[in-house]
């Protein structure tokens, strides 16, 4: 079984982690299936990327992240996108919400419409006065 779980690295007392997949039996700091991010306590907010693809593949596949990961994934938004992927939705179209870019043309499309209503909303509000 796998899991998602954080691998210290820094020195003495000053600890950041790297955010990885492991066998569930390997050490905190052993061997590791893959690193997908990193996470920083130390910095002021905290510090943290998680790469949502990777992330949401090896949820879906049954891999397990511990509770400090869960947090993480939580926050970034991951863990509502991974049951939005199990109900259907489309893997590239979620991991392109997250990283902010349109999907489609349909979807810039959509956007350039509401941009138009808006100029004419405008427009309409400026003759009246």
């Amino acid at each position: 079984m796998l899991r998602i779980r954080l691998s210290r690295t820094g020195k003495k007392k000053q600890a950041s982690y790297r955010v990885v997949v492991a066998n569930i039996e390997a050490k905190r700091d052993g061997r590791v299936v893959e690193r997908i991010g990193y996470y920083n306590p130390r910095s002021e907010p905290l510090e943290y990327r998680i790469q949502e693809d990777r992330a949401l593949y090896w949820l879906s596949v049954g891999a397990q992240p511990s509770d400090a990961v869960l947090r993480l994934l939580e926050k970034q938004g991951t863990i509502d996108r991974l049951a939005r992927l199990r109900q259907g939705e489309d893997f590239e179209t979620l991991v392109a919400e997250f990283e902010g870019t349109p999907t489609s043309k349909s979807e810039s499309a959509v956007e350039a419409e509401a941009v138009a209503e808006m100029a004419a909303v405008l427009a309409a509000i400026d003759e009246e006065e």
